[in-house]
């Protein structure tokens, strides 16, 4: 055990040289729509207003770019563990013709939708048109931002950290030079928004295409090992979206239903409540994507020692990777919770909504030591095969935290819907404890027979399975 150790490297070395290149450029991703939407509040008319109300709708194309990423990515890192770049290839040429129908398809149905969508958001009569038109213009725009995501998912599950964050920076960047060129500096106003999205998506693909090709993920490969794994039809990487991308988009979507069920609860308490909560969630947007960095680089190196056939150390690594992430949220919540005040005062300046968002800072900030804890856990759990488990208990988390929280609040006010919420994020950690046993009990079944065909890249074994 001790060799296979040194000849991979420690497992929390392995971690961190992909997570770290990976943090910086999923925190740029996460702050491209506050950016834009910041830049929209500088056009005149209902530019900013037509781009929040897209909010919501752009959470449907980020469960869509997160369920296929994250199933390419597992194909990847399994097939780069056994030394078949054709294998990787194969996955990514298969996700990529799933990915390109899903887009066209999703695409067309909110071209076709957009008033309809515009009369359940309740979006105002002045704005309607201007929305209408927005939406059918941006939706097959954010359907290309479908190839930097599987390019970068390629060559994250590879290994290629630092060629995966060149792509993502790239992706972000272009967005939001863009509209401040386009909408901004050409006077394009809100119609500057969807070619910035466009060429954003196409900037970002053709550098993951140089970077692909360059890496032979794009040609032949290099020879196929002895008993390795060699290409099927489409059908396989369906089975492996199924398996893995569904559940994670399904995550999105309850993420973005329970936020949005939240805000509704916090409407009777007044817009500075509502607003200093909704500081808050951009806050906690940012100081959950360590989590999920370390939770998908932790998987990246756990798949990876799959297809190697390496279970002995899925285990070590997992830990390893619950060890980091301890470590970096027991500052994070120390700092959330001893600097609430001056977070605060940078996210808003009227004192009202600052006291309200500092509020509950002070209630929640140390409970994310857990909350870090559970988002690794079960972004592992996701992509190691227990994408169902990860999602039931996402959804028991949120609907729990939703309906309990929104009944004491009705009583009690705001504190008792954030107290709530702390809570849960402490329940949460039956999570670390499920990801621990479902490694575990992974790592004995592929020491004693083949993989589960459920988290397996596009491909079908001819020899002894890992």
């Amino acid at each position: 055990m001790a060799e296979t150790r040194d000849a991979v490297g420690s497992p929390a070395r392995s971690v961190l040289r992909i997570a770290v290149p990976m943090l910086p450029a999923d925190l740029v991703a996460v702050l491209v729509p506050l950016a834009v939407l910041a830049l929209m509040g500088r056009i005149d008319g209902d530019a900013h207003y037509v781009r929040a109300m897209f909010m919501p709708v752009q959470f449907l194309f980020l469960a869509l770019i997160a369920g296929i990423g994250a199933s390419n990515q597992v194909a990847a890192a399994v097939a780069h563990g056994a030394g078949d770049l054709r294998a990787a290839g194969a996955a990514l040429r298969a996700d990529a013709r799933i990915a390109a129908g899903a887009g066209a398809a999703f695409s067309v149905l909110l071209i076709v939708l957009a008033p309809l969508l515009g009369d359940l958001m309740g979006v105002s009569e002045a704005a309607r048109a201007e929305f209408t038109g927005f939406l059918r213009a941006i939706a097959p725009a954010s359907a290309l931002l479908l190839g930097p995501a599987l390019a970068a998912a390629t060559l994250r599950g590879c290994g290629l950290a630092r060629q995966a964050a060149a792509v993502t920076l790239l992706a972000a960047l272009t967005e939001i030079g863009g509209v401040a060129l386009l909408a901004l500096g050409a006077g394009l106003g809100i119609a500057g928004v969807a070619p910035a999205v466009a060429l954003s998506g196409l900037a970002g693909t053709a550098l993951g295409w140089v970077l692909l090709r360059r890496a032979g993920l794009l040609g032949p490969g290099a020879p196929a090992p002895a008993g390795a794994v060699r290409p099927v039809p489409v059908r396989a990487a369906v089975r492996r979206l199924t398996a893995v991308g569904v559940p994670v988009g399904a995550s999105y979507l309850v993420i973005c239903a329970a936020n949005l069920v939240l805000m509704r609860i916090l409407a009777p308490f007044g817009p500075s409540v509502q607003s200093g909560y909704a500081n808050a969630a951009t806050l906690q947007t940012l100081l959950i994507i360590p989590g999920l960095v370390l939770g998908s680089a932790t998987a990246i190196v756990l798949n990876s020692h799959r297809g190697a056939g390496r279970s002995g150390l899925l285990s070590p690594t997992l830990q390893a990777g619950l060890r980091i992430t301890a470590g970096a949220y027991a500052v994070l919540a120390v700092v959330s919770y001893a600097g609430r005040d001056l977070l605060a005062g940078v996210m808003s300046g009227d004192a009202q909504i600052a006291a309200e968002t500092a509020r509950y800072l002070q209630t929640v900030g140390l409970s994310y030591l857990l909350m870090g804890l559970v988002l690794a856990a079960l972004t592992v759990l996701e992509q190691v095969g227990g994408g169902p488990a990860a999602l039931a208990m996402n959804a028991v988390y949120f609907v729990g935290a939703v309906a309990v929280g929104g009944w004491l609040a009705a009583a009690s006010g705001p504190d008792a819907l954030y107290r709530t919420i702390a809570a849960f994020n402490g329940l949460g950690a039956v999570a670390v404890g499920v990801a621990v046993w479902f490694v575990r009990r992974l790592a004995a079944r592929e020491t004693s027979g083949p993989s589960a065909p459920d988290t397996r890249p596009s491909t079908t074994r001819t020899g002894k399975g890992t």
